[in-house]
């Protein structure tokens, strides 16, 4: 009985809440996050066609661009014949439609998302604090891998620094979220992500502060810049560590040193490419970049642990060598279709004037370009929680969005 006195907004409201709490602090957290929506389509579905109809500006595009990902990873594996499992990944893809139409049926209040990403942020810093000094991991990363959780934290850390509210509280919790997801990403380690946080955030410093003028813009760059020399010349960092590391092992690289992280993503991608020229439009099946290592000649007269890897650590690679150029614009429509949306929504926004709208479109916007630079050192599709937190997020942020592009002048939000 007091289940069925909830409301499906009530529901919803709690659901966008926990997402950030579920896939960053919580074992398994994406399945359940993944599950709730599912649970709470079904049990909201009255009237849902009715919802897919006057969302279909936002729902068409996006569905669009799931199946042409769906039927180019599904066309692989039909045409090489590769085992079924590698549909799983790109199949939670879907996630992002479902996500987008539920929020769009239920309409819960946008407000309560960066409340949970302030509370995951500071409890995903203590997590992998107790890891690292306690604990003594190399790279602390709560229960997810190192690297997808590092892209998940960088979103977060994007869209807790866009809320909305131009008080000073506002801005306080804003640089507080950037603060708590860039301490996380120094004591995680994961280079590509820290670096699509900060490149991205320094374009949305225009929407955290509205008519910026052009010399306090240049001066919160040169701000944050110190702030990056700080954490590097702070001694034993692991920011010091890591990017000492990287100019090391260029340096062996050039030497043909390939046994590093940075040696063998260069030596992985120099295959890739040589495998491209030789399948540029089917590649070798998809889900089969292994194949593709063991082929090369590298591999064949080396024994390196590179020639044991499964992935090519780098979106763009590992669609062109496994779907060739079909998988390519499959995958960066993935990204460019909802950040187009996002794009077209951020300007209804700003002509409604409605802020609670432009800090939703300009977090989808950060979030997809914050993933494509994740992408140049990782494969999105390698990790469950990866594709599912981008998925999630994505379908929630549109979805809250294009609500918020129907009205004018959303008030109150600085009251978050």
């Amino acid at each position: 009985m007091v289940f069925r006195a909830i409301k499906p907004t009530s529901f919803a409201n709690v659901l966008v809440l926990a997402f950030p709490i579920l896939v960053l602090c919580i074992p398994k957290g994406a399945g359940i996050f993944l599950a709730g929506v599912v649970g709470l389509a079904l049990w909201s579905g009255h009237g849902i066609r009715t919802t897919w109809s006057e969302g279909r500006g936002v729902l068409y595009p996006l569905g669009l661009a799931i199946l042409a990902l769906t039927i180019v990873y599904l066309g692989s594996k039909l045409v090489f014949g590769v085992p079924w499992n590698v549909i799983d990944n790109p199949s939670r893809s879907l996630l992002a439609l479902l996500a987008c139409l539920v929020i769009l049926h239920t309409a819960p209040d946008p407000r309560v998302l960066w409340r949970g990403i302030t509370i995951a942020l500071a409890a995903g810093f203590a997590i992998v604090a107790y890891q690292y000094f306690v604990l003594q991991e190399p790279r602390p990363a709560a229960w997810t891998q190192a690297i997808a959780f590092a892209n998940m934290v960088a979103a977060l850390g994007i869209i807790g620094f866009v809320r909305p509210g131009t008080d000073r509280r506002a801005h306080v919790v804003a640089w507080l979220n950037l603060a708590l997801a860039i301490a996380i990403l120094a004591l995680n380690g994961t280079r590509g992500a820290l670096l699509a946080l900060l490149v991205t955030m320094l374009p949305l410093l225009l929407v955290r502060y509205p008519g910026l003028k052009p010399w306090r813009f240049v001066t919160a760059i040169s701000l944050i810049g110190l702030l990056g020399i700080g954490l590097y010349l702070v001694p034993s960092s692991p920011v010091e560590q890591r990017v000492d590391q990287v100019r090391t092992e260029i340096k062996g690289f050039q030497h043909g040193d390939n046994e590093t992280s940075v040696g063998a993503r260069l030596k992985i991608w120099e295959i890739a490419i040589d495998s491209v020229r030789v399948h540029p439009w089917m590649g070798v099946g998809v889900g089969q970049f292994a194949r593709v290592l063991r082929a090369s000649e590298f591999c064949r007269q080396h024994p390196s642990p590179i020639c044991r890897l499964e992935h090519a650590h780098n979106d763009i690679f590992e669609a062109a060598a496994t779907m060739g150029v079909p998988g390519v614009l499959a995958l960066l429509g993935l990204f460019f279709v909802p950040g187009m949306l996002f794009w077209r929504l951020f300007r209804t926004s700003c002509r409604n004037a409605n802020r609670l709208g432009v800090s939703l479109s300009a977090s989808g916007i950060g979030v997809v370009l914050a993933s494509l630079i994740s992408g140049l050192t990782q494969v999105t599709m390698a990790h469950q929680a990866n594709i599912v937190f981008y998925a999630g997020i994505v379908g929630l942020l549109l979805g809250l969005a294009a609500l918020q592009a129907r009205h004018p002048r959303a008030g109150g939000v600085e009251n978050l």
